[in-house]
């Protein structure tokens, strides 16, 4: 009964969402301002039937309803509870009902904010947001419906979650993308609804850009976590692959921050009412190719959901109706007519024209790279080719730079011209200082010197030297740098937080060791000052699974570190995983990887050593950190 209830809820909310969409229309019939009476009951109501209609699906797990389809595919009465919890979005039918719940609280808190008055603008937001959400219930009741019953018998025992699922970054990562991705329609409405309304002004850049902020906080906290989880879950080391998904999540990323840039310069100068406009467009087109991507079954991935191109084809059909008639509106309602100001080369105008054409060129450059095999495959009838790290790693290095420079200095560029570039020189010696400092500390850390690295360290040091700090050398008293913190905090944590990870980036891509061989109890290998020793096996019993654990000792310079590496069987599917040894200290990862039984104690292992790893997701939390102070700071002026 409770899946049935579920069912109900959702259609509920899809007759709903149809009504809400098509509110302006009726206030367009009767020639008055009618819906604008509803849309913040009509939205309390439609997220309290997805939200309770979500809640009957978590219940169906946690019950072991086997009879219900989409449970009894990817659970099992071994499952622990946590997991249960979190296999209700575990797979494509359970995510696109989180993925709705999270679309309709963001139109929840747009309504209900400051930002939100009762005028023609709200309207057109509520509504197009709602026929974003009827598109997604119809996508799900129609293609992907996770109340589906298996009757008239069902089975006593159930599937399982994938393995790779069952871990406690899973429980948090999607829901923290879907927020991210979800996030990007309403700057998409509003943008509409600005266009609609021909009110493209600094008031709708200040009322988007608290939101394209907002659900850049929670696409860097999901993908940076999605990094962490491929690092330590997947066992082979790495953070980023340049895996078609996580191309997916990473160019709406990326066009989000050029988003919330350019709104920076609409509002305060009345400029790029188009760029950002277009933005607002490709930001949310991106959120849809890469649905696309992921469940469409056109890509293989380890983190794709679905292999199913008739719902690719539905996917397909959304993203057409919401970005081409984007698009038709935005060419017949652009701004052209519409005087800006002026502005020379050496402004922050200009500096933010920049950073937008290198995002956006960057973004359509890898999600080009992304699709270019099926587009290939398609041209040649068959033919196939791959495009992989190397392509991608060759294509964002002069991007980095670029980008990396204008971080350095956007803080000092004033509006329309810059006056005094006595700021230059001073964050030249302050850069190279720092520079020096890192290598040394560098060399004192691993024995060596690698120029692989100082282009990330040099990124770095200019970042820092811009952003802090220059800053502190500048202001002197403490009255002072507080007043700069507090106007420019959110900007300073996110800078920083992108110098961190670049430089992480560059120092464990230059300075790491990796080796993979075979070890029989009691033997050791010596990788660079590290030995690392192979103790004993062991065996462990899990909750719904069995294991083979690896001990080892790793010694370095006197210090003893032991660590251990699982061989996991899931009994239920018979899936068999690995689950990495880490230790972690401030500068570098300890990392071992069990892999296959040779013979008798006789194992392979992949040893590695990854130096300055961790500051890669610190470096991700500080611009989340930072992304979201700025986008609370607006919200609580009421902008």
């Amino acid at each position: 009964m409770i899946p049935e209830i579920g069912h109900l809820l959702l259609i509920g909310a899809l007759v709903l969402t149809f009504i809400g969409g098509s509110l302006p229309f009726y206030d367009l019939v009767l020639k008055k301002s009618f819906s604008q009476n509803y849309i913040r009951s009509l939205s309390i109501l439609i997220s309290l039937l997805v939200a309770v209609s979500f809640t009957c699906l978590i219940y169906s797990f946690l019950v072991d309803d086997f009879s219900v389809i989409y449970v009894a595919t990817n659970s099992n009465t071994a499952l622990p509870s946590y997991y249960k919890f979190a296999a209700a979005w575990g797979a494509h039918e359970g995510s696109l009902v989180l993925w709705i719940l999270c679309l309709s609280l963001w139109l929840l808190g747009y309504l209900f904010s400051k930002d939100s008055v009762n005028d023609h603008f709200s309207s057109i937001t509520f509504a197009v947001m709602n026929q974003v959400i009827f598109a997604f219930i119809l996508f799900t009741l129609f293609t992907s419906n996770p109340f589906e019953r298996l009757l008239p018998f069902s089975p006593v025992q159930g599937g399982d979650l994938n393995p790779s699922l069952q871990d406690f970054a899973f429980t948090i990562h999607p829901p923290l993308l879907y927020l991210g991705y979800s996030g990007l329609a309403l700057p998409f409405s509003l943008a509409i609804a600005a266009m609609v309304t021909k009110n493209i002004d600094s008031l709708w850049a200040r009322t988007a850009r608290p939101w394209s902020l907002l659900s850049c906080t929670f696409l860097t906290l999901g993908i940076g976590l999605g990094s962490w989880w491929a690092y330590y879950e997947l066992g082979w080391g790495g953070w980023w692959f340049w895996d078609p998904v996580e191309n997916a999540a990473f160019v709406p990323w990326l066009i989000s921050i050029a988003l919330f840039h350019s709104l920076i310069a609409t509002e305060k100068r009345g400029v790029f009412k188009n760029w950002s406009l277009l933005l607002s467009i490709l930001s949310f087109a991106a959120s849809l190719l890469g649905t696309f991507l992921v469940r469409s079954g056109v890509l293989t991935s380890v983190h794709a959901f679905a292999l199913d191109p008739e719902r690719g084809l539905f996917i397909l059909w959304i993203f057409s109706y919401f970005i081409f008639g984007a698009l038709f509106i935005y060419i017949f309602n652009n701004t052209k007519t519409q005087v800006e100001s002026t502005y020379s080369l050496r402004s922050i105008e200009f500096g933010f024209l920049l950073n937008n054409l290198l995002l956006v060129v960057l973004a359509i450059s890898i999600m080009f790279g992304t699709i270019f095999p099926l587009l290939y495959e398609a041209y040649t009838n068959g033919k196939q080719v791959s495009v992989g790290p190397p392509y991608f790693n060759f294509l964002i290095l002069p991007f980095a730079i670029g980008l990396g420079l204008l971080q350095g200095i956007g803080l000092f560029l004033g509006w329309s011209d810059t006056k005094d570039f006595k700021f230059f020189p001073r964050i030249i010696i302050e850069a190279l200082t720092i520079l020096i400092v890192i290598n040394i500390l560098l060399y004192f850390l691993f024995g060596s010197f690698n120029t692989g690295s100082l282009i990330a360290c040099f990124i770095f040091a200019w970042i820092v030297s811009g952003n802090l700090l220059d800053v502190f050398i500048k202001k002197r008293t403490f009255n002072k740098i507080k007043s700069f913190l507090n106007f420019r905090l959110g900007a300073v944590f996110a800078h920083l937080g992108i110098a961190f990870l670049v430089l992480g980036v560059g120092v464990v891509s230059t300075y790491s060791s990796e080796k993979e061989l075979i070890l029989s109890v009691g033997d050791s290998y010596d990788l660079d000052s590290y030995v690392f020793e192979f103790e004993e096996m062991t065996f462990k019993q899990g909750p719904n699974y069995i294991a083979d654990v690896a001990n080892l000792k790793i010694k370095e310079d006197g210090r003893l570190i032991k660590l251990s590496s699982e061989k996991r069987n899931y009994l239920s599917t018979n899936q068999v995983t690995t689950e990495a040894g880490i230790v972690a200290d401030l500068f570098k990862d300890y990392y071992v990887a069990v892999g296959e039984n040779i013979q008798g104690d006789t194992w392979s292992f992949r040893l590695q050593v990854k130096p300055f790893v961790r500051w890669i997701w610190f470096g991700a939390l500080l611009v989340a950190i930072g992304t979201l102070i700025s986008s609370i700071k607006h919200l609580r002026k009421g902008i």
